[in-house]
Protein backbone atom coordinates (compact mmCIF):
# COMPACT_ATOMS: atom_id res chain seq x y z
CA UNK A 1 0.00 0.00 0.00
CA UNK A 2 1.56 2.98 -0.78
CA UNK A 3 1.48 6.75 0.53
CA UNK A 4 -1.64 7.04 -1.63
CA UNK A 5 -3.96 5.09 0.53
CA UNK A 6 -4.48 6.94 3.64
CA UNK A 7 -6.46 4.09 6.25
CA UNK A 8 -6.58 6.52 8.96
CA UNK A 9 -8.67 9.45 6.88
CA UNK A 10 -10.30 12.51 9.01
CA UNK A 11 -13.97 12.20 9.07
CA UNK A 12 -14.73 15.03 7.55
CA UNK A 13 -12.90 13.74 4.62
CA UNK A 14 -14.83 10.13 5.21
CA UNK A 15 -18.26 12.23 4.84
CA UNK A 16 -17.23 14.09 1.78
CA UNK A 17 -16.51 10.66 0.30
CA UNK A 18 -20.12 8.99 1.27
CA UNK A 19 -22.01 12.15 0.51
CA UNK A 20 -20.04 11.46 -3.02
CA UNK A 21 -20.82 8.37 -3.33
CA UNK A 22 -24.33 8.56 -2.17
CA UNK A 23 -25.32 11.24 -4.79
CA UNK A 24 -23.65 9.16 -7.44
CA UNK A 25 -25.76 6.11 -6.68
CA UNK A 26 -28.39 8.31 -6.71
CA UNK A 27 -28.24 9.37 -9.78
CA UNK A 28 -26.93 7.13 -11.71
CA UNK A 29 -28.56 3.65 -9.74
CA UNK A 30 -31.70 4.55 -8.54
CA UNK A 31 -33.41 5.24 -11.99
CA UNK A 32 -32.56 2.25 -13.13
CA UNK A 33 -33.44 0.10 -9.91
CA UNK A 34 -37.25 1.33 -9.99
CA UNK A 35 -37.83 0.07 -14.00
CA UNK A 36 -35.88 -3.34 -12.36
CA UNK A 37 -38.43 -3.41 -9.74
CA UNK A 38 -41.16 -2.74 -12.02
CA UNK A 39 -40.56 -4.92 -14.54
CA UNK A 40 -39.89 -7.50 -11.80
CA UNK A 41 -36.59 -8.53 -12.41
Amino acid sequence: MGKDFDLYRTSEEHEMLRESVRALADAKIAPFAAAVDEEGR
